[in-house]
C-alpha cells in the first residue's frame, strides 16, 4: 500500500510525528494532520486542523490520500482529568469522523491507534491477556479509546471500512511529553540527581518503544487481509519499579533512584499477548527495555525536554 499518501493524524504528537517523518523518510508519501503543528523542524506536508473540523479533514484527503494512521488523541488518562467531555469530543467523536471519512472515500486502510487501556483492570487470575479478553475500561480515556477500537471493527463488519485497531501499552521515548517514569529517571540520572519515585513496589507495568509502534502502525497499514482485527502491541515483558531502576543503572551507570513506595502506578494487566501481531502482522518487537533506555538517554541528551 505505497501508491498514495498515508494521512497521518495527531501529526505533532509522539506517535504520529515519529510515524509521519519515518514515512517520509523512506520516500513514502504522507500527509500530517493535528491542531497544532509540530513542535520541531519537519519536512512533510501539514495540515492544521481539529479532528472536529470535517471540512479540512476532506481536504487532507483530497490531496491524494489512500488511507489513514489515526493517531490524533487527549493521549492518556492523566489529561483532561477536569473536563472528560473535551476526551469524548476528541477520542471519540473525532475518531468516528474520520471513520465515517474513510467510508465515505472509500480508502484502502484504516489503521486506528488504541490502547491497553481499554481493557480496564484485567480480571483476578487472568494468566494472559489475549485480543478475546473483554474490553473493561474503568476511566473516561480507557472508554473512549475502547469506544473508538470497537466503532472501528463495527465500520468494518457494517461497511465494508478496512479498519485495523492497534492496542498499545506504555508508550516511551523521544518527544513524550506526558508523564513517563522512564524518562523522569533518566533525566534525573543525567542531571546528577537522585530519583525519588511513589511506585508499588509488586506492580509491573508493559512498555514499548516508540520506534516498535511505528513498526506496528507500518506493518498494519501494509499487510494483507488484516481487516476487522485488533492486535496488542507491548515489548511483550513486564517491568517492575526494580527493573527500570536497573535498566538506568545499565545506561548510565551511578544513577542514584529511590523508591518511596505507594500503591500499583495504575491499570493491572495480565502479560499480553502480542502472537496475532507477529503471526498476522509479521511484526515483532526490536527494542528490549535496556535498548530502549539507551536510545532515548541519549536524545534526551542532546534535547531541552
Amino acid at each position: 500500500m505505497t501508491d498514495t499518501a498515508v494521512l497521518v493524524t495527531g501529526a505533532a504528537g509522539l506517535i504520529g510525528f515519529t510515524l509521519a517523518a519515518r514515512l517520509h523518510r523512506c520516500g513514502r508519501a504522507v500527509i500530517g494532520m493535528d491542531r497544532v503543528e509540530p513542535g520541531e523542524d519537519y519536512d512533510f506536508p501539514f495540515i492544521a486542523a481539529d479532528l472536529s473540523d470535517v471540512h479540512k479533514l476532506y481536504e487532507a484527503l483530497d490531496r491524494g490520500a489512500g488511507g489513514i494512521i489515526h493517531c490524533g488523541a487527549v493521549s492518556g488518562p492523566m489529561l483532561l482529568t477536569d473536563n472528560p467531555r473535551a476526551i469524548v469530543e476528541s477520542n471519540l467523536v473525532g475518531s468516528a469522523n474520520i471513520f465515517e471519512a474513510a467510508r465515505q472515500r472509500k480508502l484502502r486502510r484504516t489503521v486506528y491507534c488504541s490502547s491497553t487501556s481499554a481493557y480496564g483492570e484485567n480480571p483476578e487470575g487472568l494468566e494472559i491477556c489475549s485480543e478475546a479478553v473483554a474490553l473493561n475500561a474503568v476511566d473516561v480515556y480507557g472508554a473512549t479509546k475502547a469506544g473508538g477500537d470497537i466503532l472501528a471493527r463495527a465500520y468494518a463488519a457494517q461497511h465494508g471500512l478496512d479498519a485495523v485497531a492497534l492496542r498499545f501499552s506504555w508508550v516511551y521515548g523521544p518527544r513524550r511529553r506526558t508523564e513517563c517514569l522512564i524518562r523522569e529517571m533518566l533525566q534525573d540520572a543525567l542531571q546528577g540527581r537522585t530519583g525519588r519515585h511513589a511506585f508499588g513496589p509488586g506492580f509491573a507495568r508493559q512498555y514499548v518503544y516508540i520506534e516498535d509502534v511505528v513498526d506496528a502502525c507500518i506493518a498494519a497499514y501494509d499487510s494483507a487481509d488484516v481487516g476487522a482485527r485488533a492486535f496488542n502491541i507491548t515489548a511483550g515483558t513486564r517491568s517492575s519499579f526494580d527493573d527500570l531502576a536497573a535498566a538506568v543503572r545499565a545506561v548510565l551507570p551511578g544513577a542514584e533512584i529511590t523508591n518511596q513506595g505507594g500503591e500499583g502506578a495504575d491499570l493491572h494487566h495480565a502479560p499480553m499477548d502480542i502472537s496475532a501481531a507477529r503471526e498476522t502482522l509479521g511484526w515483532r518487537p526490536q527494542w528490549p527495555l535496556e535498548k530502549g533506555m539507551r536510545a532515548y538517554a541519549e536524545w534526551l541528551g542532546s534535547h531541552d525536554f
